[in-house]
């Protein structure tokens, strides 16, 4: 069988091409073409790690004219509005927060929320304009240059590994001119209520029964039988022991003291605006307990967040944290995007002895709790505002569609305000076995289990096709 995969950002590469995914595909004699748009730089070390990779393809340019964009934007903001309604739950609108600076922007996006407030009215409608969407993309140049690649390469299969890069859809329109079976991986477990699924495919490779049925009853007009069951393979590099460090060596190299407890702080991106607040808070309130008994604080920020704003913190309470940056290179060290940005295989290393060296993780509602989980370790959420009338509200956090899967589960502690942060860090690492106990069930809800078995059953289902 031959593959084309798109590959249209360094996620991808990290949680697909790093993985068992490739080998497994491989080594049953399955041929793989790796379509995409990353630099040479990312290319050189994905041959490095997996060197029975031979065949890359460069994705075509692609800009959407004008009536697609305001399609796909008006789309978004109508299943949005839908997605509100269907769910009860007001939160769903926070994920339309486009930037309306300047004339075009404006306008655009005030078009898109009149038409996006018409479609939101049938399935009906929304599906037309789905209809007319994809027509419009498989107009455009780049579908005609992507209709004569695929014609030459012949594939069996087209597999993409972001269900929202608007780059992918032109070799998916090509795809379905040619009639070859087409399939997205869904990128993460709080994607599908986003309303930016941009393509149609003929199978979507979901995460958990809870993302089928949150699939199904967002997207009506996909089938059942279209909904494949997989799991993901970014969980499997934890039981991979060929990645673990000696602690002592891990922590030498960075500075850390064996003999203390170790916090991991892990930082969002800048759409969390007061991270290096949240940061000073839990440094400021650690460094108050008494020495002998005093954790160390690791801090792990985004990938994506090459700012400066933890500077401060950082240069301040030196000697208390220590940050262990993601091994992430880009051409443009100052892109804020994963779509520039690449994983070095050594991230992989650091990420998996960051969680095995850990005794739990803080942070604002990210997905390094479930990551903490597959090696039973506590994660305590911050659930409160650091900042005093603003706009970015922690309450909006955890109203999002994704945490309803907490529901009757004491999954993860929370720290309620500033003053409770050393009261839980020490709960926690006293019996960490007691915070947020139910952690592993919360993580079946979320995510296929066996964990381990997430790679075999994703490529199963796809040479099922």
């Amino acid at each position: 069988m031959k593959i084309v995969i798109i590959v249209p950002d360094g996620v991808g590469v990290r949680n697909y091409l790093y993985s068992n995914f490739i080998d497994y595909l491989i080594e049953n004699n399955h041929e793989i073409i790796i379509y995409n748009k990353l630099s040479k730089s990312a290319i050189e070390e994905i041959k490095r790690i997996k060197p029975q990779l031979k065949n890359f393809e460069v994705l075509s340019n692609f800009v959407e004219n004008g009536k697609a964009r305001l399609l796909r934007e008006s789309l978004a903001y109508g299943r949005l509005l839908r997605n509100r309604k269907t769910l009860k739950n007001y939160s769903i609108l926070k994920f339309w927060n486009p930037s309306k600076k300047g004339i075009k922007k404006s306008t655009l996006y005030s078009l898109a929320e009149i038409l996006g407030f018409v479609f939101s009215k049938s399935s009906f409608l929304i599906n037309k304009a789905d209809f007319f969407y994809e027509k419009e993309i498989s107009k455009s140049e780049a579908t005609k240059i992507n209709l004569n690649k695929l014609k030459t390469l012949s594939p069996d299969f087209v597999l993409n590994l972001h269900q929202r890069a608007t780059i992918a859809s032109q070799v998916i329109s090509a795809a379905k001119k040619l009639k070859i079976k087409t399939g997205t991986v869904i990128f993460s477990w709080d994607n599908v209520p986003k309303a930016r699924l941009i393509s149609r495919y003929d199978y979507y490779y979901v995460w958990s029964h809870l993302m089928k049925e949150e699939l199904s009853l967002l997207y009506p007009e996909i089938a059942s039988k279209q909904i494949k069951i997989t799991g993901t393979p970014q969980f499997e590099f934890y039981f991979n022991k060929e990645l673990y460090l000696e602690k002592e060596l891990f922590f030498k190299t960075y500075g850390l003291d064996i003999n203390r407890k170790t916090i991991c702080y892990s930082g969002n991106d800048s759409s969390s605006p007061y991270e290096a607040n949240y940061l000073e808070d839990i440094c400021e309130e650690v460094s108050k307990i008494d020495d002998e008994k005093r954790p160390q604080i690791l801090f792990r920020r985004c990938p994506v967040d090459k700012s400066s704003r933890f500077d401060n913190v950082l240069k301040k309470y030196k000697g208390l944290i220590y940050s262990i940056d993601p091994d992430w290179k880009t051409d443009k060290e100052n892109d804020d995007s994963f779509t520039t940005i690449f994983p070095k295989y050594n991230d992989i290393i650091l990420l998996v002895n960051t969680v095995k060296y850990s005794d739990l993780v803080i942070n604002l509602g990210s997905t390094m709790a479930h990551d903490f989980a597959v090696l039973d370790k506590p994660c305590l959420y911050l659930n409160y505002n650091p900042v005093n009338n603003s706009l970015f509200k922690v309450e909006d956090v955890f109203n999002f569609q994704h945490f309803k899967s907490l529901k009757n589960l004491d999954a993860v502690g929370w720290i309620n305000n500033k003053d409770e942060i050393i009261k839980k860090i020490v709960e926690t690492l006293d019996k960490p076995e007691e915070m947020g106990k139910e952690r592993k069930l919360w993580l079946k809800r979320i995510v296929s289990h066996p964990l381990q078995n997430n790679t075999e059953e994703l490529c199963k289902a796809i040479l099922r096709k």
